[in-house]
């Protein structure tokens, strides 16, 4: 699991709303401060309700304040100063190639079949570049066919949850597969017999776990900024799309 705040930030981001942006970007500034303030003391310092600032950890799916903090304490424990190195080219060129060579060896049978049999399809971004993969796969699919229906926000997943049927299949992207929000809709769709397919970085992540179908690519920290936000390229998410529709074709081609 990664255990920066930074990633579950960018996991949950489209549950963020203005207050938790706004306690976000103090926590980011203040770091090391951050680190010794009780609930109340960030929470005045924020202008919020110390309830704001217990919803704002809740929705990074953690347990509390004292989780919040734990984080951050590694986070500034870890903290290096801003470099970027040269080999960072190499490494994102391996990962996409890696990516490349999984994908392209990869027998999506097991999921063309899903879109072959299934009554909807629907699919789910946890981040914005998540989001972003998420509107991609739904252009992409339309051009053969097949209509994906988009779902945004909390309140979204959990009403379409209630109407979900056992023929419907589901995309999750994902990119720790360490979202709260996201593998406890996946564990309720698991229960009602809704085929889950997540799309997440490499590694043994829950989110892979919880799916019948994982999909799976390689991607690193390449950067951190003066900020300490880190930079992990998730141009893989759109890889796996055109990889997906390709192999479909080729899926149906072959049977005729």
């Amino acid at each position: 699991m990664d255990m920066r705040l930074e990633t579950l930030i960018c996991d949950n981001y489209r549950n963020l709303n203005d207050n938790d942006k706004h306690i976000w970007s103090f926590i980011l500034n203040n770091k090391k401060k951050c680190e010794s303030m009780s609930i109340q003391e960030l929470a005045s310092s924020c202008n919020v309700s110390h309830t704001t600032i217990l919803r704002f950890a809740q929705k990074l799916g953690l347990n509390g304040y004292s989780e919040l903090k734990f984080y951050l304490k590694l986070d500034n424990q870890n903290n290096k100063t801003p470099v970027f190195d040269k080999i960072e080219y190499t490494k994102v060129f391996d990962d996409i190639n890696k990516t490349m060579n999984v994908l392209v060896e990869r027998d999506f049978t097991d999921v063309c079949k899903l879109l072959d049999t299934c009554n909807r399809i629907y699919a789910y971004g946890s981040g914005e570049v998540q989001n972003n993969a998420v509107k991609e796969l739904k252009r992409t699919l339309l051009s053969i066919g097949e209509l994906v229906n988009v779902l945004e926000g909390k309140e979204e997943l959990k009403t379409i949850s209630k109407y979900m049927k056992e023929d419907d299949i589901i995309f999750l992207y994902s990119l720790s597969g360490e979202n709260k929000l996201v593998n406890d809709f996946a564990e309720n769709l698991k229960r009602k017999g809704i085929k889950v397919i997540s799309i997440s970085r490499s590694g043994n992540n829950t989110l892979s776990k919880i799916s019948d179908i994982s999909i799976e690519f390689y991607t690193h920290e390449a950067a951190r900024l003066d900020n300490d936000l880190n930079i992990i390229i998730g141009s893989q998410f759109f890889l796996v799309n055109e990889f997906l529709l390709l192999k479909y074709i080729e899926h149906k081609y072959s049977k005729n």
